[in-house]
């Protein structure tokens, strides 16, 4: 069917009042909502759509289903993915952003469009932590539901160990609960995978009293640091004492561009969960370095924490980012740090339309929070990650962001030397084309998750992954 007319059968379908249907691509609010975080591939869609309750997204999606028009569903825009062309819609969950926390419960619901910084604020004003990741504006569900990495993984486990529940519209177009009592199958498959099984109109979370950071109002310690390019892999060896020696901490440390002439420095950003006292012990290797810069040092409200990270969440440019997992501390050397620096050199040198391209370490100490109840038998596999190395490909053309995204991977194959090939690892939120053996590790996961698909989605309505 034309999408003119599937749009034209959905404006007489019984949706809610508040739900909008757009277009005109002339119109500025309508290309203002196709901003992505990268506009690799970036297409225009016959129409979107915004969704005002579960409902419409059901009626909506089986609609879309029995008319064979294609659709991508879109919360914060972060995703490389949530784009189609003239004949197809964008789902757009925009206008669906509420989120509920239940303190008798120790929850809080977040419907589907709300945003990580949404859920942080209501959890966060109700006295409680939520498990998130650490860029506000990222759709909260589908950064859940692909993994979660997040701040608090040292106390209390990643994002998709929180999740208790969810409500989802399924490849029939069918709205389903999933819990331990209500497809209870589907459980294993959303906490890491959820986004190639149904559209999540809803996710009930665990949420963690303010108490477990250990402090008394409920902050922790929060810093950005800047060093000279020549501190790299001097940065790189603290870093990695860091993360042997902590059980409170994380950090991302690397080369990055600096405004305004985009010239490279080292930049760490550290958090420690709990005191200042003891979290200036805790990255003292890092501080004794002596940074040139110091933009940030000080105790803050958890509910702010996320701000150190807003210069991560700018959208717009030609991006593609490699997330790298190394499953021990030793398989990163200082000396890899130098590496990232002569190869960001090497791609600015050659296109200076990349000179935006950079490359960071994350990781969180591995703390006690497998003490805790969490499910750990999930579509998520990369609890063995002892460190991400982020290659992040950003230019202004195209030619510079293949160049940059060859480099990339020459990197990639540089750091993967130490390892041995079941180890590879591939954060399966920032990636579509990596083996799938890398994104979804084991072999029993992989056959439990194919085994899934075929009984959800048979016909990859929700992507052809596992099938």
């Amino acid at each position: 069917m034309e999408i003119a007319t599937f749009i034209g059968k959905l404006s007489k379908a019984p949706i809610s009042g508040e739900a909008k249907i757009w277009i005109d691509p002339s119109k500025t609010d309508f290309q203002e909502s196709l901003a992505r975080w990268t506009d690799v591939d970036k297409k225009v869609p016959g129409a979107i759509v915004f969704p005002a309750t579960e409902n419409d997204i059901a009626t909506i999606v089986k609609l879309a289903l029995e008319a064979s028009v294609p659709f991508v569903a879109k919360a914060g825009g972060h995703s490389s993915w949530s784009t189609v062309g003239p004949h197809g819609f964008i789902l757009d969950l925009s206008l669906m952003r509420s989120v509920t926390v239940d303190s008798e419960s120790q929850t809080a619901t977040a419907s589907a469009g709300a945003l990580i910084g949404d859920v942080v604020k209501a959890a966060d004003e109700k006295g409680y932590a939520a498990v998130t990741g650490t860029v506000d504006s990222v759709g909260f569900i589908p950064s859940t539901i692909g993994g979660g990495i997040t701040l608090l993984a040292p106390l209390v486990g990643f994002g998709s160990d929180n999740i208790v529940s969810a409500r989802m519209v399924t490849a029939k177009g069918d709205l389903i609960t999933i819990s331990e009592d209500e497809n209870r199958e589907l459980l294993y498959a959303i906490k890491g995978a959820g986004q190639f099984f149904g559209i999540v109109t809803s996710l009930t979370v665990k949420i963690h009293p303010l108490s477990i950071l250990g402090t008394p109002g409920g902050t922790v310690w929060s810093a950005t640091l800047i060093f000279d390019v020549s501190k790299g892999a001097a940065v790189a060896k603290a870093a990695i004492q860091v993360k042997q020696n902590t059980t409170r901490s994380y950090c991302l440390a690397g080369v990055l561009p600096a405004p305004p002439n985009l010239d490279p420095i080292i930049m760490a950003v550290i958090v420690h969960l709990g005191s200042k006292a003891d979290a200036e012990e805790a990255f003292k290797p890092l501080l004794d370095l002596e940074p040139m810069v110091i933009p940030a040092r000080d105790e803050v409200p958890f509910g702010k924490v996320n701000k150190a990270f807003q210069a991560f969440e700018s959208k717009g440019g030609l991006k593609k980012w490699l997330a790298v997992g190394l499953t021990s501390t030793e398989q990163f050397q200082p000396e890899d740090m130098t590496l990232l620096i002569e190869q960001r050199a090497k791609v600015a040198e050659k296109f200076p339309s990349a000179k935006m391209t950079g490359s960071v370490i994350e990781f969180t100490s591995s703390g006690p929070w497998d003490k805790v109840t969490a499910e750990k038998e999930t579509a998520w596999s990369h609890r063995d990650i002892a460190t991400w190395c982020h290659l992040l490909c950003w230019s202004f053309d195209e030619e510079g962001l293949d160049y940059a995204h060859e480099v990339a991977q020459e990197t990639k194959e540089h750091i993967r030397q130490r390892q041995e090939e079941e180890e590879f690892s591939i954060y399966s939120n920032f990636s579509r084309t990596a083996p799938i053996g890398e994104r979804f590790k084991g072999q029993e996961r992989l056959e439990k998750l194919r085994d899934l698909k075929l009984r959800w989605d048979p016909d990859g309505v929700f992507t052809n992954e596992f099938l």
